[in-house]
């Protein structure tokens, strides 16, 4: 869709200032994007349903100026995430865009997180947490929304064969369909809260609902993101390998989801996993 021209844009100059935003200045832009994002796909749905009537012309302003401070603010956080090593390999992933690598660079802090799990139980991905009525939230809710958008973009691409993320969450969710119809969730199903008469038809049966299925496989592939990102910024700001995670460490689980793009990190291979990459 086209949009007004007359609304001001960045100039070039301003949009590489962007690279010295602060993390509470660049957690700031992040928002602003998605209250944009969300104000823009309400005006544009209204505008669709208007049909061929004449819109009001506040109504096309309403979406077109949402639109653009959407562009102007991306513009801005490529460039706050391209200023760091760590930010060029979150952008060198396919469907991993500048708003969600700046997002993940803002709100996380390497020095604070000795272990991924730090950042997992930040973002809201631990399992374990419990937020019990009238105690304070245990995570950040801003970070999980940028880890939500983390993995529908992986779902958006999932059928290019150079979207590593993309791939896994299609990996990820055929491996749990599988277990699914083979009623592996059965008891999980049991406690599964819904008012959906269709949802309850469906748990009835020992089986959990498509939604839950396709949530588990994108909270999966940001749970391996952030492991990856964690990796390489631990490595390029210690200058050492960080712990591995528990589950391969520990556990001795054999299936490691090697990171991708660590030549960018010159000697990562080789410290992290005691041999460089093949070729």
């Amino acid at each position: 869709m086209k949009r007004a021209p007359d609304i001001p844009r960045l100039g070039r100059e301003k949009v590489l200032e962007a690279a010295k935003l602060s993390n509470p200045e660049a957690r700031f832009l992040v928002a602003n994007y998605y209250a944009a994002q969300a104000q823009r796909k309400r005006a544009d749905m209204q505008i669709r349903h208007l049909g061929d009537r004449e819109l009001p012309y506040v109504l096309q302003y309403t979406a077109d100026a949402s639109a653009v401070m959407e562009n102007q603010v991306q513009r801005a956080l490529l460039r706050f995430a391209e200023n760091t090593r760590v930010g060029q390999w979150c952008l060198s992933h396919v469907g991993v865009g500048p708003v969600i690598s700046a997002g993940l660079l803002a709100h996380l802090d390497i020095e604070k997180a000795p272990t991924v799990g730090h950042f997992w139980r930040f973002a809201g991905l631990d399992p374990s947490l419990k937020w019990a009525k009238g105690q304070k939230r245990p995570y950040n809710a801003d970070l999980k929304q940028v880890c939500w958008h983390l993995g529908k973009c992986a779902i958006r691409v999932s059928g290019r064969d150079d979207a590593v993320y993309g791939q896994l969450y299609r990996e990820r969710k055929a491996l749990l369909v599988a277990r699914n119809d083979r009623g592996d969730f059965a008891e999980r199903a049991k406690t599964f809260e819904t008012r959906s008469a269709d949802v309850k038809k469906i748990l009835a049966t020992g089986k959990l609902p498509a939604g839950n299925i396709d949530s588990q496989a994108t909270r999966f592939v940001a749970k391996i993101f952030l492991s990856h990102l964690h990796a390489v910024w631990y490595f390029d700001h210690f200058k050492k390998p960080p712990p591995k995670p528990f589950a391969t460490a520990i556990l001795g689980h054999a299936h490691e989801i090697r990171v991708p793009n660590s030549e960018m990190f010159a000697g990562f291979d080789e410290a992290y996993y005691g041999r460089p990459k093949a070729a």
